[in-house]
């Protein structure tokens, strides 16, 4: 199958490092041919945004950030409303919005079934 505007997920974590890697030797010696897109929660360690950001600027990469403005002003956490809110208003409604956004027709990255139930 082909699409005509595809994304790769990319969340900073182990998984998606390892399908941008990947990505890049498939690709290499060209630049990837999609952009990478982190649907951002708010909750990550600082340190990981500026690895996230020095790795799309050392190699070129498309990179798109997007946040859930509403569940952000709702104040949405994992602390007070529960894992199953969180994900779903922060990760997958914010997801769905960015699919709209930049009508992307398909999303692609990397999770291990064993790890989270959630996933599977």
């Amino acid at each position: 199958a082909e699409f005509s505007n595809p994304v790769m997920m990319y969340s900073i974590g182990k998984d998606s490092s390892v399908m941008l890697h990947l990505a890049r030797k498939a690709f290499y010696p060209g630049k990837l041919p999609f952009p990478l897109l982190h649907v951002d929660t708010g909750w990550k360690f600082r340190e990981m945004y500026q690895f996230r950001d020095h790795t799309a600027k050392a190699y070129g990469f498309e990179l798109l950030v997007h946040q859930n403005s509403e569940g952000k002003a709702m104040g949405i956490n994992p602390f007070v409303h529960g894992s199953a809110k969180y994900t779903d208003i922060m990760k997958t409604e914010g997801l769905k919005q960015a699919m709209n956004k930049y009508s992307f027709d398909a999303a692609f990255g990397g999770a291990r079934r064993d790890e989270e139930k959630s996933r599977a």
